[in-house]
This record gives structure tokens, C-alpha cells and sequence, in this order.
């Protein structure tokens, strides 16, 4: 008897964690657990002993069964309280950038690490020093607004001349913070003043340039395939 009380009782607490938290948020946060666990959604359907739709389900954030998602919580391993508090790096659900968190290094020799060999954030005066030292030809900074297994790459170009072409999967989006900045992508070429932008598919190759203003500065957010 108490071990059905007790049951009657987990699967009320997920009753009322669905009310309170919303299927959608619940959905999603076990969404990215399954994926970085590396399950795919059959295989977890079949762990927890449900059908494949009703992970669909879930994960969507459609009408659940509270007994599906105390299922998949088991078969993850995760405490089902985890989903409300949303602390581990799995269900992180915001990852801030500071001024001090600014690492600069340059593009076309990122394994060479920061500029000037700096960890830590660089003036505008270093980084222009760096490039006419001839240390660096596109300075940026990776921020590091990036979510655990996330697929958003945000990035701060800064341009004193033209980048190298390059090629990546993926979209990517370009916003004109200062200066104007001209954007060739494969055949095309795109001329974007401040406060314009663009987004393309990044597998074309593609390169920066300033075009008139020296040092220009582009925010580049990439999104991998």
C-alpha cells in the first residue's frame, strides 16, 4: 500500500511541476539531457519502457502524462527536482558574457592564443598594436555567450583590412556594430553600413573587409549545422 502512496505522491509532484514550471520549459530542459547523454529518442523511449511518440510529446511541450515523464526522468537518471531547479550544465538556461571575460585572439591564427599573450581583456590600443605589429589581422573576441552543447557561436570581429575567405557549416548571421563592413559570400558581395546586416550560409566561402572606417566592428553569431 504505501509503495502505491507513494507512487500517487511522485506523480503528484510532477502534476503540480508541470503546472507551475510549464510543459514547454519541461520538455525542453530533457531534450537537451537525452542529447547530451548521446540517446537518440527511440533509445530513450525504449529505456523508459514508453512509446516514441509520447517522448515526441514531451519534448515539444504538448499534453504529457505526468507517469511518462517520472519514466524518463528514471531512465536519464535525473531527479525530477533537477527540472525545476535547472542548475546543472545540461539544464543551464542562460549564459552571460562580461567585460571581463574578453579574450582576444586573432582569426586567422586562433591556435596561437590571445594577443600579445594576454589572459586578459585587451584596449583598443593593444589590439591595434597587435595588428601593426603584424601579430594579428582580424583581432576577435569569443564570447562566451554559449550554451553547454549549444549551437549559437557569438563572435566580435574587429576589421582593420580584409580577412581571409573561409568555410564552415552552418548559418551565420553578421550585424554592423561601428563602421561599414563589406561581406563577400561566394559571388556576392555585400556592402552593410552600421547598424544593417546579414546572414548567409556559412558552408559558402566567405570574407570580411572594412570598407572606409578603420578599425570596423562586426558582430558574427554563428549557428552550427
Amino acid at each position: 500500500m504505501s509503495t502505491d502512496q507513494d507512487l500517487l505522491d511522485r506523480l503528484a509532484h510532477v502534476s503540480a511541476l508541470l503546472a507551475e514550471v510549464g510543459p514547454e520549459p519541461i520538455g525542453d530542459r530533457l531534450k537537451r539531457v537525452r542529447t547530451r547523454q548521446h540517446l537518440s529518442i527511440r533509445q530513450l523511449a525504449e529505456r523508459a519502457g514508453v512509446s516514441k511518440n509520447s517522448v515526441v510529446r514531451l519534448e515539444q511541450g504538448r499534453g504529457t502524462h505526468p507517469t511518462t515523464v517520472l519514466r524518463v526522468c528514471t531512465a536519464l537518471g535525473l531527479h525530477v527536482e533537477r527540472l525545476a531547479e535547472a542548475t546543472s550544465d545540461a539544464l543551464t538556461l542562460a549564459a552571460p558574457h562580461r567585460l571581463a571575460d574578453d579574450r582576444w585572439y586573432d582569426m586567422t591564427d586562433f591556435g596561437a592564443g590571445p594577443l600579445l599573450g594576454a589572459d586578459r581583456p585587451l584596449a583598443a590600443e593593444d589590439r591595434r598594436r597587435a595588428v601593426n605589429a603584424g601579430t594579428a589581422v582580424v583581432p576577435l573576441n569569443l564570447l562566451q555567450s554559449r550554451l553547454p552543447d549549444g549551437r549559437v557561436l557569438p563572435t566580435i570581429l574587429e576589421l582593420y583590412g580584409p580577412s581571409e575567405r573561409r568555410s564552415h557549416p552552418g548559418e551565420e548571421f553578421v550585424f554592423v556594430l561601428e563602421g561599414r563592413v563589406r561581406v563577400d559570400v561566394g559571388p556576392e558581395r555585400h556592402v552593410l553600413e552600421a547598424g544593417e546586416s546579414l546572414t548567409f550560409h556559412s558552408a559558402e566561402p566567405h570574407a570580411y573587409a572594412p570598407e572606409g572606417v578603420v578599425p570596423s566592428r562586426l558582430l558574427s553569431v554563428r549557428v552550427e549545422g
